[in-house]
């Protein structure tokens, strides 16, 4: 592996310092938060790090609109967060708890987990399903971005040169939502070969709104649509008698690889089979199983 050899370090004060130096050096500067990812892959091209860590974007906030999370929230801070243990918002710490130790989760951030757009990340399906958006502030001011839609790529997101993201928001789900997530790894703290969240929410017995979220099945983080589809305006009993058919439907719309963690076919299958448990596990939580 090369040397990983920075020319210089910034450790910088404010978020318009910050986005100062990363539009300055553009594809050669890299943010730097917990380290957790950066400091392991050691890119070669990386030549200046703007270390935001002490920056004001360590916060979970509730309010009647949603939730906030700052960009440098640890997954411990999460995971602990009293503002998240409210049905559907738990899913977001439920994330946290399968990625990596103790220790990296006093570092690793969920900006950091969200920016790295690696399909395997554990935070964006839940946060997808909940229909979360990113924050980011660059050079021209601020905007949002479903995160539905920041992901464009294997590692490639929608920033653009000189923006970082500030924050991500979760809106106030509608009455009776709940939601859960679902991860197979090699061992519990491994990167997944499959994961997924769903969420449901239910009025007079109906379902109003599904979403099935899948990660390391396709380039990016993916809704499976086709399958939420089958599910809206159903009734828990009749859900419960086709949960089979939609999570086949799910693994259906995946795209997934062969690598050295999985083959494509394996993914697939385990896509099922975690789409039909965690239908399952919130039928039964909704009492209609």
């Amino acid at each position: 592996m090369p040397l990983f050899r920075p020319k210089e370090y910034f450790r910088v004060a404010t978020v318009g310092e910050a986005v100062s130096l990363l539009k300055r050096f553009g594809g050669a500067a890299a943010i730097l938060a917990g380290g957790t990812d950066l400091l392991v892959a050691k890119p070669p091209h990386v030549e200046y790090i703007v270390d935001i860590s002490r920056l004001p974007l360590n916060y979970i906030k509730k309010g009647a609109r949603g939730v906030r999370i700052g960009a440098l929230a640890t997954l411990n801070d999460i995971a602990a967060s009293p503002e998240l243990r409210e049905e559907p918002y738990d899913v977001i710490a439920r994330s946290t708890w399968d990625m990596g130790t103790p220790l990296t989760k006093n570092f690793a951030t969920i900006g950091g987990n969200i920016c790295n757009a690696a399909p395997s990340a554990d935070m964006p399906p839940s946060l997808i399903a909940l229909d979360a958006e990113a924050r980011i502030i660059g050079p021209r001011g601020k905007r949002r971005v479903f995160l539905e839609d920041f992901f464009i790529g294997p590692k490639k997101s929608v920033l653009k040169r000189g923006e970082l993201l500030a924050e991500i928001f979760v809106p106030r789900a509608p009455a009776n939502t709940k939601a859960v997530f679902l991860k197979k790894g090699r061992t519990s703290e491994d990167i997944a070969q499959v994961n997924v969240a769903v969420r449901l929410t239910v009025d007079d017995g109906l379902c109003k709104a599904a979403r099935i979220v899948l990660g390391a099945v396709a380039p990016t983080p993916i809704r499976a649509k086709a399958a939420e589809r089958m599910l809206e305006g159903k009734g828990l009993k009749e859900i419960s008698q086709i949960m089979v058919d939609v999570a086949r439907k799910a693994a259906e719309e995946t795209k997934p690889i062969s690598d050295v963690r999985a083959p494509a076919e394996y993914r697939r299958s385990v896509a099922e089979v975690l789409t039909k448990r965690a239908l399952l596990n919130l039928m039964e939580r909704f009492g209609g199983a």
